[in-house]
């Protein structure tokens, strides 16, 4: 009794409920303002919540409030909620009806995301604009003199248009064909049928009934020549969407220069569709006409700005070699969808195409946030920090990759790369072999591997690495030149000579392959052979030095006097420091005492004892 005692008499307790009931429903729309956030959402969400001010103010200060000011509470912060309540509810009970399991009351309004939108699932699936024929309209097209066979089809109707609503196209086709040999000179019907055989995957049957609603249309939309397929006002751009139909089934059956035909035939009029323009594009690329393809793509953008439209026509950029436009469409992209992956991965290539670092780096780290799972993101990021000379950074980097994919063969390549460069070898052997354990045997791997090797006089390993990788690259003409080179220095001329004839059928333009299998040559004493090779390398490079030097060891060995001077002073000539290797050559050790041979070789005075 007390607490009534403290309610003030002119306490207004029905305002009081009202504005409980309110406070509620402010929540509630509070919830579904956050959810869905939408301009009626926000509008209706600020109305409720200046309502429920103005109601707590005059309930709290006891104010003799008027009839208008009640209804107006009544109709703002009770019913205009409970009509959002309402629809939740129902479209609650449509999707729990729909995918038989529990769904929110508020559903989210997700924004379409591109993080894991895939390019090439996105080229090879078509746009669809099409639906079906509304019941309603077909109704009225309908011509049935028997009033019982009039009330049946339209009930089977009805029914078979639930059944599309709830996506069982199936058993919708089956009652669709039904209807179709009914009333076979109706082009809906016909192509609703189409319509449900491409749902389901028949696309030669589709093709069927496209091609003969447009022969009950007529070939063009001036032709009269089926006066009974009569088109009411409500079936909007329905040529148009059979031609559009009629080119996703073609287009199903990788007939695309028919389905470009078929897509163009329903952008004739005034009617602009984006989705034909976009599978026109999709078409030329298939058949590799990449700048029709861009075309297509431009004339769609032009109908409605969209990321992913905007990327395939930067991807066809990038193919053609259109660095500026690539870019240009990619920084459009990210600028206004930070998440978009695939945007950000091309980015990254373009830039380390154009040998821009910085901005390399800057694309990776955003794929390092967006895709924290993908090593190859940070591998990437680790040679654009190198090339930056950020070292310490890019190891991290190439460390983290590992630790994601432990099999990646480059990471563990470029963290032995850097070892080797701070001469910690043992360390770079270490990650080189954990390399070729990877997921690519790498041929940079291998004869890093092998050059460690001979830096620190493991010749006979390095010779096992280099045999190796020409099991793995057995048409690499480096490995088998770096082999023959490796076997040389163990005096393994022979074995040498039969790698160098190896190397010479997969590049015969190599003046260093030529010297090499000379001075194997002469290893082995054939001079003649060394001899006719070293004269093969000149005719790449006729100013070589060394090979010209060597013809002076052959002349030497074969004992011609004149032809050794000779050659030595031509590659004197060329290379004035020869002199000092001739002097202490044993090759040369016979022609030390002829004055000629002093003569070539004595060395220029210094300028000091000319002076003296």
């Amino acid at each position: 009794m007390n607490f009534f005692k403290m309610i003030p008499a002119n306490f207004d307790v029905s305002l009081a409920f009202i504005v409980l009931m309110m406070a509620f429903f402010t929540i509630y729309m509070g919830f579904r303002c956050m959810q869905r956030v939408r301009p009626v959402t926000i509008a209706a969400f600020v109305i409720q919540l200046c309502m429920l001010t103005t109601g707590v103010l005059t309930v709290f200060n006891c104010v003799i409030v008027i009839p208008p000011y009640e209804m107006l509470v009544i109709l703002t912060g009770i019913l205009m909620p409970s009509v959002f309540l309402f629809i939740d509810y129902r479209s609650m009970k449509k999707r729990i009806k729909t995918f038989n399991t529990d769904v929110p009351l508020i559903e989210k309004l997700e924004k379409e995301s591109t993080k894991d939108w895939q390019y090439a699932e996105y080229v090879q699936t078509p746009d669809e604009w099409n639906r079906e024929i509304k019941a309603g309209i077909i109704v009225k097209t309908l011509n049935l003199a028997d009033k019982h066979l009039r009330t049946n089809v339209m009930q089977q109707l009805s029914e078979v248009h639930k059944l599309i609503a709830a996506e069982d196209y199936k058993q919708a086709l089956d009652i669709y064909v039904i209807l179709s040999g009914l009333l076979s000179e109706n082009p809906l019907i016909e192509y609703n049928t189409a319509w449900l055989f491409h749902k389901n995957g028949f696309f030669d049957e589709a093709i069927k009934y496209y091609k003969k609603t447009l022969s009950l249309l007529g070939e063009e939309p001036g032709d009269k020549a089926n006066k009974k397929a009569e088109i009411p006002n409500e079936a909007v751009h329905f040529r148009p969407s059979v031609h559009f139909g009629y080119g996703l089934s073609l287009y199903a059956l990788e007939r695309f220069e028919l389905a470009i035909n078929q897509f163009q035939l329903a952008l004739k009029g005034k009617v602009h569709i984006k989705e034909a323009e976009m599978n026109i594009a999709r078409c030329y690329i298939s058949i590799g006409i990449l700048n029709e393809a861009q075309q297509h793509i431009s004339d769609a953008l032009k109908l409605g700005e969209d990321s992913k439209l905007r990327y395939l026509l930067a991807s066809l950029c990038f193919e053609n070699n259109e660095e500026m436009k690539c870019k240009y469409h990619l920084e459009t992209i990210v600028a206004k969808d930070q998440d978009f992956t695939e945007a950000w991965s091309l980015l990254g290539k373009l830039y380390r195409k154009s040998k821009d670092w910085e901005n390399a780096q800057t694309a990776y780290k955003k794929l390092t946030y967006l895709t924290p799972q993908d090593a190859d993101a940070y591998y990437r990021l680790g040679a654009a920090q190198r090339e930056l000379d950020k070292t310490q950074e890019a190891f991290s980097s190439f460390k983290f990759a590992t630790e994601l994919e432990p099999e990646h063969s480059r990471a563990y390549y470029s963290m032995a790369s850097i070892y080797d460069a701070e001469g910690n070898t043992e360390a770079a052997i270490e990650c080189l072999n954990q390399s070729l354990r990877g997921n690519e045997k790498l041929e940079m791997a291998y004869n890093l591997l092998a050059e460690i090797y001979i830096t620190n006089d493991r010749i006979i390993d390095a010779i096992h690495v280099y045999e190796e990788c020409i099991r793995q690259y057995p048409e690499s003409y480096l490995v088998h030149y770096n082999l023959g080179v490796t076997l040389m220095m163990m005096k393994r001329y022979e074995e040498a000579v039969r790698v160098f004839k190896r190397a010479y059928k997969l590049t015969n333009d190599d003046p260093s392959l030529y010297y090499n299998w000379a001075s194997a040559l002469i290893g082995l004493k054939n001079y003649s052979e060394a001899a006719r090779l070293y004269k093969e390398g000149l005719k790449f490079n006729a100013d070589d030095d060394e090979i010209i030097f060597g013809l002076a060891r052959v002349s030497a060995l074969q004992g011609d006097v004149d032809a050794t001077l000779g050659f030595l002073e031509k590659a004197f000539a060329i290379n004035p420091n020869l002199r000092l290797r001739a002097k202490a050559s044993h090759y040369f050790a016979a022609f030390r005492t002829l004055p000629e041979f002093e003569e070539l070789t004595r060395l220029p005075m210094r300028e000091d004892k000319k002076n003296a």
